[in-house]
């Protein structure tokens, strides 16, 4: 049973709950799980024909019980002004006589005042609403809103491809190092890749949210890059365990069914014949090391030269 689904079957014994912390990225999981749980609310009752057309307005954010509220500015922050209108909404009666949905991506950009302007309604929630807060930074969330919410892990969703998928498809391609001069060598290009990504993200922004500062400090400048770049690195490492995952699949079934990257399938099978599983596990386990070595600031090249894979 798919998460929706599960969803759904709560929905339907009428235990759904009002608030969920959505862990995931807020840009490609995050929004589509978001998207898919507003139809499905939204267009209960509707015959096909109009359940497309709900499913449409949802998607194009144009459906009028649904409220999306996002950071804004270079400091890249959801401030009070950016939710007033939404909480004002839910507490009024819904355009269409059913629910009333926000959703927050990136809820981790609440500062403390927006924080706590949500934490009432999170404690007091008017009937037929629901409140996603999605995050890939779930630990950056003020603890007084993580625990008036359920917990909802997401799914990752392949749709959509992140604008830096097609080149690590081709750096994975390639296959893990065999000797130190490669490992260094790799540890270099994914290096290089990290900082490609996260400026790649950063541009995304701003063309996505144009600011009408012409400036910003160089402290601020910095402070986003850094920021941008622990994204990245988590979100890459979790592609390249996912690559490996599908090795290992491949390493013990001649089908390979249920593969993240299904279009590669002739490469990751390639790879799985020339690994064992012990070496697939160990490389999975070192992405995970890698990952975990990230969170704790270490300089980038130091952490991959140890556990490039």
């Amino acid at each position: 049973m798919s998460l929706i689904e599960e969803l759904a079957r709560l929905h339907s014994e009428g235990v759904l709950g009002h608030a969920y912390l959505c862990v995931g990225d807020p840009l490609s999981e995050g929004k589509y799980f978001a998207e898919e749980l507003a139809t499905l609310l939204l267009s209960e009752g509707e015959d096909a024909e109009e359940a497309v057309k709900t499913k449409h307005r949802v998607d194009a954010r144009l459906h009028p019980d649904v409220h999306w509220v996002e950071p804004r500015g270079k400091l890249r922050q959801i401030k009070v002004e950016d939710l007033k209108e939404s909480l004002k909404r839910i507490h009024e009666k819904s355009f269409e006589g059913g629910w009333k949905i926000v959703v927050f991506l990136a809820a981790e950009r609440l500062n403390p005042s927006s924080g706590n302007q949500l934490l009432k309604t999170l404690e007091e929630p008017p009937p037929n609403t629901l409140l996603l807060l999605v995050s890939d930074s779930p630990e950056q969330i003020l603890d007084t809103l993580r625990s008036r919410c359920q917990t909802l892990h997401l799914p990752r969703h392949l749709g959509g491809e992140a604008l830096w998928r097609q080149d690590l498809i081709q750096l994975l391609c390639m296959g893990p190092p065999r000797n130190l001069r490669a490992r260094l060598e790799r540890a270099a290009r994914f290096r290089d890749f990290f900082e490609m990504a996260a400026q790649q993200q950063i541009e995304l922004e701003d063309r996505e949210s144009p600011d009408e500062e012409a400036e910003m400090e160089e402290d601020v400048e910095k402070a986003r890059m850094s920021d941008a770049r622990r994204k990245m690195q988590r979100a890459v490492l979790s592609a390249v365990e996912d690559w490996y995952r599908d090795v290992l699949i491949c390493r013990q079934s001649a089908e390979g069914l249920y593969l993240n990257f299904p279009d590669q399938r002739e490469i990751l099978q390639e790879q799985a014949a020339n690994l064992p599983p012990q070496s697939i596990q160990k490389i999975i386990e070192n992405i995970r090391q890698t990952a975990r070595r990230f969170e704790g600031n270490l300089p980038v090249q130091v952490v991959l030269e140890q556990f490039v894979f």
